[in-house]
Formats: structure tokens, C-alpha cells, sequence
């Protein structure tokens, strides 16, 4: 049986955010880790403010949020150095060796306790001698730590292998949480790269033409395009209880063409959006970062295999009568 969407309730999803509020926590994110980074740079000839990035990554970057949106951000870094740095050498022959020369040693005399002693005391003294050079991981905690000074006690930080969290009702607001992933920034391509410790490996993140299509969009149909954005989360997480891909969702609603939003009128917006998406040919839909692929070759979708989004979503627009 399907449930009947009327007006009145697409009309209140639209206007359940609060904006300023939005906003203000997003220039107390940009003042704490400005502050932070500066106080890093004060101390390291590897950082520096006008080589970092900061930039909303998810619904927040047009306040299209909902109940359990959380503010997601890259902190990137433009520095050859510390990519190079944080990536670990791995000599697959030497490894082998070493395995092989352990196991070959099963079962011969172990060494006497005071020369194992001696041969620890030796390397403890080297690793003191030895600089160890300046890695992803070494700003990540720098960061933290420096920003840990601008922030009240209740506050929490939670450092994690890719990003920083920030939790607390005096600094952030009530129901809050601010992840910060740093990362690597390349300017030549404008591309992000998260490193993975355990795999020893980098991500490469490309947003391509989002921002500015996400722009475009706002300009060619004003709020309503962000308000359809807010529907959509709000419908997506009540249906199943958490959020949609944002990349999907707003590739979907770019396609749309821009005489479908009514600039007057939320309901009829929302019914013309939802129709086309119903109807449309999923093959033909092209993602909002790349028009050379559509939303099935996206890897910002297909990576997290967040492509049964889509079927989701259309599953979810079936449900309503409107």
C-alpha cells in the first residue's frame, strides 16, 4: 500500500534546516583548524597555511542536510615530500630473505641473554640518533593536537588513521560530529589522496567538475535545487536509515532538466524531479563529477558499491503517492 505524500509534508522537509546554524558551525571548523595549521607551520618547514585545503566534501557543502548528516571536510596537504614520507618501503625479495633465514634458524642455539641485551640497547641508541622524516600521519597528529588548544574541555577528538573527529555541544552544537580526513592534496590535477595504512597505498579522490556543476545548478534554479536535495535525504533516511550516496543523489538531480524546478513551488518541484527520475533510462544518467561516465562508471559511487542507491531510491519514490 502506498503512502500518500502531500504537500504540507514536502514543504516542511524542505524547510527543516537550519541554515545559519550550518553555516556557523562551518566557520568555526574553518577559524579552529586555520589557527591549527598555523600553529603546525610555526614549527614545521614542511606546512604551510597556503599549501592546506579545506573543503566540505558531503551534504553539507550545500546544507542539504539531515538527521544523521555529519560534517564531513578534506584537510588537504600540497607537499611531494610528506606523499613520498608517509608511504612505507617494501622490499618483497628482502622479505622473503629474512622469513627464509628465521625459519632456517629453527632450532639452532639462541644467542645468550647479554648479547641480546647488548644488540637492544645498540638500536635503541640509533633509533634516538636517527630524524625520522615528516609523514601524513605526523600532521594529522599535529593538527589535533593544536586544535585541541582552541576548543573547550567538553569537546572530544578522536584521532583515527584518516581522519581527526570533533565532538562537543559548547564548541559544535547538540548532535554534532565533525570528521576531518587529511590527506594529500594534488593542485596539478585537483585531486585528493587518502592514504591507507594497512594497505600501504593512496586513494586517489577526484571530485572533477562536481563543485562547479553543483554551482551551475544552484545558479540556473536557485534553492529549489538544494531544497529537492533536502527532500531527498530526508525521504532516504527515514525509508532506511541512513544516508544516500551524495554523488548519486546529486548526479540525479543535475540531469534534471532545469525547467523541472519551480522556483515557486516546492510540491510541484519535487513531484516533476521525482517523476523524471522514476522514468529516466539509468544508463543515460551521467554523473555530476565526469560527463564522460555515467553514475554506473562513477568510482565515487561504484567504489562503495553505492550504486544499489539507485534502486533504492527509485524503490522509495514508488512508495508515495503525490
Amino acid at each position: 500500500m502506498k503512502t500518500q505524500l502531500n504537500r504540507e509534508l514536502v514543504e516542511s522537509l524542505s524547510n527543516s534546516n537550519n541554515q545559519e546554524f550550518i553555516n556557523k558551525v562551518g566557520d568555526f571548523v574553518n577559524v579552529l583548524l586555520t589557527n591549527a595549521i598555523a600553529e603546525v607551520a610555526q614549527r614545521s618547514a614542511f606546512v604551510s597555511l597556503d599549501k592546506c585545503v579545506l573543503i566540505p566534501v558531503n551534504e553539507i557543502y550545500l546544507g542539504a542536510v539531515s538527521q544523521l548528516s555529519e560534517y564531513d571536510y578534506f584537510l588537504g596537504i600540497d607537499n611531494v615530500q610528506i606523499e613520498l614520507n608517509s608511504k612505507t618501503r617494501k622490499n618483497f625479495w628482502k622479505n622473503v630473505w629474512r622469513e627464509f633465514r628465521a625459519s632456517w634458524r629453527i632450532g639452532r642455539k639462541k644467542y645468550k641473554r647479554q648479547k641480546k641485551q647488548k644488540k637492544e640497547q645498540l638500536e635503541q641508541m640509533r633509533s634516538l640518533d636517527t630524524i625520522e622524516k615528516y609523514k601524513l600521519s605526523d600532521f594529522r597528529s599535529d593538527v589535533a593536537q593544536w586544535a585541541s588548544m582552541y576548543l573547550s574541555e567538553s569537546s572530544i577528538i578522536t584521532e583515527y588513521p584518516r581522519y581527526i573527529s570533533f565532538v562537543g555541544k559548547d564548541d559544535f552544537g547538540t548532535n554534532v560530529k565533525v570528521n576531518v580526513f587529511v590527506c594529500i592534496y594534488d593542485h596539478t590535477k585537483n585531486q585528493f589522496k587518502l592514504y591507507n595504512e594497512m594497505k600501504n597505498r593512496y586513494t586517489i579522490v577526484d571530485f572533477g567538475n562536481r563543485f562547479e556543476n553543483l554551482d551551475y545548478k544552484v545558479r540556473e534554479c536557485g534553492d529549489m535545487f538544494v531544497n529537492m536535495l533536502k527532500i531527498f535525504n530526508a525521504l532516504f533516511v527515514k525509508a532506511y536509515n541512513r544516508i544516500p550516496n551524495q554523488i548519486l543523489v546529486e548526479s540525479l538531480l543535475f540531469n534534471c532538466p532545469n525547467r523541472l524546478f519551480d522556483k515557486s513551488d516546492v510540491f510541484m518541484s519535487f513531484v516533476n524531479v521525482a517523476n523524471y527520475i522514476r522514468l529516466a533510462n539509468p544508463r543515460s544518467i551521467i554523473s555530476i563529477c565526469d560527463p564522460s561516465k555515467t553514475i554506473f562508471q562513477e568510482k565515487l559511487i561504484t567504489g562503495t558499491n553505492s550504486q544499489v542507491d539507485f534502486t533504492k531510491i527509485i524503490n522509495m519514490l514508488d512508495r508515495f503517492n503525490y
